[in-house]
Parts: C-alpha cells; structure tokens; sequence
C-alpha cells in the first residue's frame, strides 16, 4: 500500500508480539533452553507495555528460585510427585524472615479514633457554651455601656461640638449592640407568632411517613440556615458604618433569618418532646433512622483532611443541640401540665438511649471514614490545633508576623489571615470556624426560660418587681461568671498548647 501510493517506507519496528511474550521467555530455563535475546529499543518499554529492565531483573529471580525448587522435586521423567506437592500446598513454605514486612494495617489507626474525637468534640462544645455565654452576659452588657455614649454623642451633635468622622461606639460595641436588637426582636416574634401547644398537638396527631419526611426536610434545612446565618452576620456586620438605606436590608434579611432558624429548632424540640412524652416510638423511631441515615450519606465518600473539617464541625453543633435540646426537654416536662404518662424512669432511659445513638453513631461514621479515607487518627488532633489557633490569632493585636510555615515560590511564608479580627468579639470569632449561630440559639434559651417563669406552679411573675429584678440581676451575674470562667479555662489551654499549633495555622 506505501508503494501504492508512493509513500515513503518507514523502518522496520520491533516485533510486538515478540515483545509481549518476552517475560514469558525466561520460563523455558526450567526445560534447559536458554531464554532468547531480543532486542528492544530504548523508551519502548512503556509504549509497548513490555516488563522495564528493573521488572525483568525481580521476574528472573522468581524464574530462577521456582526453577530450582521444582528441579529439586522433579524426577527424571519430568512429572512432579503427587505427595510432595500437597505437602507444599499444605504446609505454604512457612518462612519467619516474613514476618517484619508485613504492612502495618489501618485498623489500628482507626481504633484511636473514638478516644480523639471524643477529645475534639469536647473542645468544640465548650466553644459553642462559650459562645451561647457571651450572647447572655458579654454581649447585654456591651449593649447597656452604649447607650450613655450613643446618648453622648448625639448631644454633642445637637449642640455642634461632634468632631468630624468620629463615631460614637467602635465596631465591636456596634457589633453587640446589633445582636442584641436582633436577639430582642426575635424574641419578640417567636413568642408572637409561634403556637408551640398548637404546633405540639399537630405533630401528636400526624402519621409517621409523614413525620418522616418532615424531620429529615427540617434536617436539611437547619444545616442550611447555619450556613447562611453565619454569611449573614458577616454581612450586617460589613455594613455597620454604612448610611441607614445600605444596612437596614441586610439587618432585615438577617432578622427574618434568626425568625425561620429559631423556629426550625423549636420543631426539633418539639418532636423530641413528642416522642418522650407518648407511649408511642413512632417519632423515637424517626430520630433514630435519621442517625443511621447520616451514617450511610457520609462514610462511602473519600475525603481528605481539608474536607473531613467541616464535617467535624457541624456534627460539634450537632452535640451540642442534642444536649441543649435535652435541657429543654426536660425543662418542659418539669411543668406539670406538660407531663404525660411516661414515668421518670422511662424518661432517663430513653434521653440516656438517645445520647449513645449519638456517640455510636459519631464512633462508627468517622472510623469508617478514617477507615475509606486512609487518614490518620493524628488529624484529630491537627483539627483541634486549628480551634486553638482561631482561639489564640482572634486576640493578636497585631498578626503581621504570624505566618504559616509554609514558603511560597517567592521563598516567603504567606502571613496568617484573621477575618473580622477586631470587628467582631472574640467568641464570635471562633462561630465562623464552627459555622454556629448564637443569636437563635440564645433565642430558644430565652423563650424556655419565659415559660418557666410562666408556668402555674411558678410564682416568680407573682413577685413584687424589686425582688423580680433581685432575681434577674442575681442570675445574670452567675452567668457572667460563668462566662469569664470558661474563657479563662479555654484562653489558658489553647496558650499552653501554642507551640502545638503549627499544623493548626497550616490547615
């Protein structure tokens, strides 16, 4: 055909086939042949997909080692003997000299596991309290000290003694003070517009394959909001120096979102209350299905350490919930009229039932994805390193030299990024790394705790207003000394361990 159409001729290739059954070759040694010699070219090895020089080395030693052992069992007709082949077959050719090599395996890293993560999430979780402290103590009272500079600096602009581009509260003071109006509006709204007794008796009332499909909707929609509340906080909170006709839209969309999240968690409440509360297990049985439905969604994915994080942190919200959920819980059935004939025992037996799902639940999904993922139990702990590091950089004054370690191509270490450093508290900081709303959490705290002070056998509304404000004032001094406690307690662990956060800072 090249002479046919007057092509040039090419040079002659290297026989393929030939090629190909090269590392067979080597095998007629055992009949006494001699192996033929056939040349390859260089480079052709990986294009022609014949054994490298290196593999023909290893090939030849196995040739020459099984040819040396069946020479030894072989008789002069060339048969191998029956016995002496089933005694191998039997005894596998025992050698000790193995032993040392044999691969370490993951299961033993995957045993560490359960312990680390119990340590993380416990960490985690005393972060989330720290937070839901600070919009109950730090965040009031930094509202209440604005309001003499907020009076100020609108006298003195009325009587025109303002200095140009000065502002009456700085950003943090601002911060507060938006969360707490936020925090006060919802309040508002949630106790105006949401019949929890209403709400209560309709999900008593409804069948189970409908109950079904409304939790885990209500799942995927919760996990949504704290999403979207975080961006949204970062958002209002970018526009506090902005004129009114800029920040009021992104104060509203906030609001109404702190309305829809506070909302979600009181279903979640209530179907918690549901299925302690009746001799029923329909709604038990649905908060159970939906752990091992969290389990089958997550363990069958490869993930690396970056992608594994932000699973820890939403199952730490997750902890926390369910044992917030559990003090509500039985805040609730501490009022007489909300007890049902379930007797205290059953109670602890199932919330104790219900909180080692959880436990199991969390051991098994992230062993099996340690387990998929080849990871180490190690990045447990670099992911608390990070909690440490947000802890720590949030109150740098100056982190212009913290640097990760790591030298870009320009031979210079990248500097460590704190966003909102200075803009918001230092407990909020650390909810953008959690991905953790305080503001509807704080809300569903205030409305249980209005309805204990609303319930028959409580008579604290029934008190004259000074002892009313005694009580009040006495409770928010506990809970402001629980929260400097805890910060103490969580400042002096991360600053003891700040040598350990390295790998923290690169993640």
């Amino acid at each position: 055909a090249g002479e046919a159409f007057g092509s040039r001729s090419r040079p002659e290739e290297p026989d393929l086939k030939a090629q190909l059954l090269s590392p067979l070759t080597p095998a007629r040694a055992l009949r006494g042949a001699p192996p033929p010699a056939l040349p390859v070219p260089v480079g052709a090895h990986a294009a022609a997909g014949v054994r490298s020089p290196e593999r023909g080395k290893v090939a030849d030693r196995i040739t020459e080692s099984c040819s040396g052992w069946f020479g030894q069992q072989h008789k002069k007709d060339d048969r191998l003997e029956f016995w002496a082949w089933l005694l191998d077959e039997i005894q596998s050719r025992p050698d000790e000299s193995q032993l040392p090599r044999v691969p370490r395996s993951h299961l033993l890293e995957v045993t560490l596991v359960p312990q680390r993560l119990e340590k993380l999430l416990l960490v985690g979780f005393l972060l989330c309290v720290d937070i839901l402290l600070h919009e109950l103590s730090f965040t009031p009272l930094q509202a209440l000290f604005a309001i003499p500079r907020i009076l100020a600096h609108s006298l003195r602009r009325l009587l025109g003694r303002s200095v140009p581009g000065a502002h009456a509260l700085t950003l943090t003071q601002v911060g507060d003070v938006i969360r707490t109006t936020l925090l006060l509006l919802n309040v508002a709204l949630v106790v105006r517009f949401f019949d929890v007794s209403g709400t209560y008796h309709y999900i008593r009332g409804e069948s189970f394959l409908k109950l079904y499909v409304v939790f885990n909707m209500l799942e995927m929609f919760e996990r949504w909001c704290r999403s979207i509340g975080v961006d949204l906080f970062d958002v209002v909170m970018a526009a506090a120096r902005q004129s009114w006709a800029d920040f009021l839209p992104k104060y509203l969309a906030t609001l109404f979102y702190c309305f829809v999240h506070s909302m979600m968690h009181l279903l979640r409440v209530l179907l918690l209350h549901v299925a302690i509360n009746t001799s029923s297990s329909a709604v038990f049985l649905i908060i159970v299905t939906n752990n091992f439905g969290e389990i089958k969604s997550t363990v069958f994915k490869k993930y690396n350490a970056t992608g594994l994080f932000p699973i820890i942190t939403s199952d730490i919200v997750e902890r926390f919930y369910l044992l917030t959920d559990i003090i509500f819980v039985l805040s609730r059935l501490s009022i007489p009229s909300n007890r049902g004939t379930v007797g205290v025992f059953d109670v602890a037996f199932l919330l104790s039932l219900l909180v080692v799902l959880e436990l199991g639940t969390d051991w098994i999904k992230f062993c099996l994805i340690m387990k998929f993922s080849e990871l180490k139990a190690e990045t447990l702990e670099i992911y608390k390193e990070v909690l440490m590091a947000d802890i720590l950089v949030c109150r740098v004054v100056d982190s212009s030299g913290l640097s990760t370690g790591a030298a870009t191509k320009e031979g210079k270490a990248p500097q460590l990024a704190a966003p909102f450093r200075g803009i918001h508290s230092f407990s909020h900081s650390l909810q953008r790394r959690l991905g953790f709303s305080g503001v509807p959490m704080t809300t569903i705290v205030v409305v249980h705790l209005l309805m204990l002070a609303r319930s028959p056998c409580n008579s604290l509304l029934r008190q004259k207003w000074p002892t009313l404000a005694l009580f009040v004032a006495a409770m928010f001094t506990i809970t402001l000394l629980a929260k400097a406690l805890l910060s103490l307690i969580v400042l002096g662990f991360s600053a003891r361990r700040r040598s350990r956060i390295p790998r923290g800072l690169e993640l």
